[in-house]
Parts: structure tokens; C-alpha cells; sequence
């Protein structure tokens, strides 16, 4: 996925339990997706920082949060919903299962973040361990543009 892209119809896909699919359904706010897996230390530290953010705290961004499964990995529903539990931030939830978005996002290694403006169009990526001061800047920049 490219900058400038579009956010792909993720309406198709596997919710979670505790989904807030409403959101899916949602317009007029940037819209930040993650790519995360249970067994990633990396994904489990930047989530807890990034359900701290303001913009993410307080409902500014619709925040899509995107299972995935490593090499091999076999992860069970309830571990799943229990990590996202600690989190307390209202998203969607997604279980990549098949590794369809895997492939449509095209990234390497979690955590991946994605943000997408107002219009759907992908404005800023970041594969590996991403920078919660910068995406909170990113976030904010999105936020005030019309």
C-alpha cells in the first residue's frame, strides 16, 4: 500500500468480540489502522502508549485494530479479547485469519500503522516500532485539516 492509496472495504472481514463495527460505517475523521499480534512484545508496549493519545483517547480518529498471526502462530480467541480488554480504547476489531488484509496492506512486520485522512487516502505509514510522538503529530495535522 502506497501513500495516497484508499483504505480497503474492511466491512468483509471477521470482527471480534467487544467491536465497535459501527465505526466501520463512520466518516469525517482520519481513520489510523494497526496491524498487531498477541505474541509481540513491540505491539503490546506501543498500543498501551498509543491508547494514552488524545486523539485516540477522546474519539477523534476511528482506531481499526487489526489481528494478525506470525509464522506458525496459534492464538486462541480468548487471548486475543483479553489483550484487547487492557486496552479500554473503542475501535474496531479485526481477526486477519486468512492473511487477506495481510496482503492487501503488504507489510513485513507488526507493529504496521497506517493513517488515512478524512478522505480515505493514505497519508502516513510506519512498519516496525513506530513513534508515538510522530503519530500523534500525524494525528493532529489530520485532525485540523478540512
Amino acid at each position: 500500500m502506497q501513500i495516497y492509496d484508499a483504505l480497503p472495504d474492511l466491512s468483509k472481514f471477521k470482527p471480534l468480540p467487544g467491536s465497535n463495527q459501527s465505526l466501520l460505517f463512520s466518516s469525517g475523521k482520519p481513520i489510523l489502522v494497526i496491524f498487531w499480534s498477541v505474541s509481540c512484545s513491540s505491539c503490546d508496549y506501543f498500543l498501551q502508549k498509543l491508547a494514552a493519545i488524545p486523539p485516540i483517547k477522546y474519539q477523534k480518529v476511528i482506531t481499526i485494530l487489526i489481528h494478525t498471526y506470525l509464522d506458525g502462530e496459534q492464538i486462541s480467541l480468548p487471548e486475543i479479547k483479553n489483550k484487547l480488554n487492557q486496552l479500554h480504547v473503542d475501535a474496531v476489531y479485526l481477526d486477519d485469519v486468512t492473511g487477506q488484509l495481510d496482503d492487501i496492506f503488504q507489510f513485513r512486520y507488526v507493529p504496521a500503522l497506517y493513517l488515512f485522512d478524512k478522505q480515505e487516502k493514505l497519508r502516513f505509514k510506519q512498519i516496525g516500532k513506530p513513534s508515538t510522538s510522530l503519530v500523534e503529530q500525524r494525528l493532529r495535522r489530520l485532525i485540523n485539516t478540512k
